[in-house]
């Protein structure tokens, strides 16, 4: 699964969250991803093979300045573990 229901994650975060501005440049116009990426352990450059934690994460960024928030979709209920 790599894409997820994006008006249910708006929906999500605008209860959990509201209006909230950027905390690095005050903005407050988001862009929303509708894709599930991976964050894997760091293992300073090799190549693990069939292990490790991943953390599953949706990526939002400020229109304005590019600073990205990652929001983890199972912590928030939009994805079952």
């Amino acid at each position: 699964m790599s894409d997820v229901d994006q008006d249910e994650l708006i929906s999500i975060l605008n209860k959990k969250w509201g209006v909230r501005p950027c905390p690095m440049c005050g903005e407050g116009q988001w862009i929303v991803s509708n894709k599930v990426f991976e964050l894997r352990e760091f293992n300073e450059g090799n190549l693990i093979v069939g292990g490790g934690p991943i953390t599953p994460v949706i990526t939002i960024t400020c229109g304005n300045c590019g600073n990205t928030i990652m929001v983890n979709p199972m912590a928030i209920g939009l994805i079952k573990k």
